[in-house]
């Protein structure tokens, strides 16, 4: 009978992993099916640089943690099993005591329970909002064959500009941000975004921060090009939507702060377009002027 405790151990052990488990796949599984969706789920979008070296990053990461937390507890639960083997059975009587330990247990799985959700939920936000600025920034690199300059994840103070286009008519600060789409019950993805110059009026929602921080972005990169150059550089707000079809009038195209668009096919050739504002030795001045910004990689 000597044995029986660390039995009960074992089995305590194989409980909790087992709900853990169950946890993890119901709650993927559910994950799958909830009301909304990446702009860019089912796209052929290709394979943006460094894409699958990144999951790769991922998988291991999670498969490192899994033998981190394998190692962790190896010689504590063995110890465990070794004390309980040597407690007699007649002395292993459930009591009060053993009802607040259950309770206990069962609030930190709860918490651990909470915190696995908002963690995961924040990864899914960062993957999509990565997935959001390679794809932008994949199609703001066809603009090079239009003689535009591109520039991506500039530092500034505090914070990074997703991305720098230096054309003729302008230099554009373009911000990108990655809105989940309502799943729809009929299966179509043409859901589309209605921007009337200060708001984003999405299917169910309704988005004011975004046009905001995309003018207040160039407004710092207009501020440091007139340091740099000592005279001022159009700088044109733009915030990118990769996988929304964006509907305005024309008249809030021409008039708004802020350019709002899809950077999907051809959706940022507009950059290129329009008569000339900017030479072209002021826009190599302008890209000098950001490439110090950079941090210099030593041999």
């Amino acid at each position: 009978m000597l044995f029986r405790p660390s039995l009960i151990m074992f089995a305590a052990v194989a409980a909790s992993i087992a709900a853990t488990v169950v946890f993890v796949l119901g709650f993927r599984l559910w994950s799958r099916r909830e009301a909304r969706r990446s702009p860019l789920l089912a796209r052929q979008v290709g394979h943006v640089p460094g894409q699958q070296l990144v999951a790769r990053v991922s998988d291991s990461q999670d498969d490192l943690l899994l033998s981190v937390i394998f190692m962790y507890f190896a010689v504590p639960t063995m110890l465990l099993a070794w004390a309980m083997a040597r407690v007699p059975a007649e002395r292993f009587k459930p009591d009060a005591t053993l009802w607040m330990y259950a309770v206990g247990a069962a609030c930190m799985f709860g918490w651990g329970m909470r915190d696995y959700i908002k963690h995961w939920r924040r990864r899914q936000q960062a993957r999509d909002g990565l997935l959001a600025e390679r794809v932008t920034g994949m199609q703001l690199n066809r603009l090079l064959a239009q003689g535009c300059i591109v520039m991506h994840d500039l530092p500034a103070e505090g914070f990074n500009i997703d991305h720098v286009v230096i054309a003729a008519r302008g230099v554009y600060a373009v911000e990108t941000k990655s809105f989940r789409k309502p799943k729809a019950s009929d299966g179509t993805e043409n859901y589309a975004v209605v921007f009337d110059g200060q708001r984003l009026k999405f299917p169910d929602f309704v988005e004011v921060d975004a046009p905001g921080q995309a003018q207040r972005q160039a407004q710092w990169l207009s501020r440091v090009l007139r340091e740099a150059l000592g005279r001022e550089v159009r700088v044109i707000p733009a915030l990118a939507l990769p996988g929304w079809r964006v509907d305005q009038s024309e008249a809030v195209w021409r008039s708004a702060a802020v350019k709002v668009f899809s950077p999907m096919r051809n959706g940022s050739n507009f950059m290129a377009k329009g008569i000339e504002v900017i030479d072209s030795a002021t826009r190599n001045l302008v890209k000098e002027a950001l490439a110090v910004r950079y941090p210099v990689v030593q041999d």
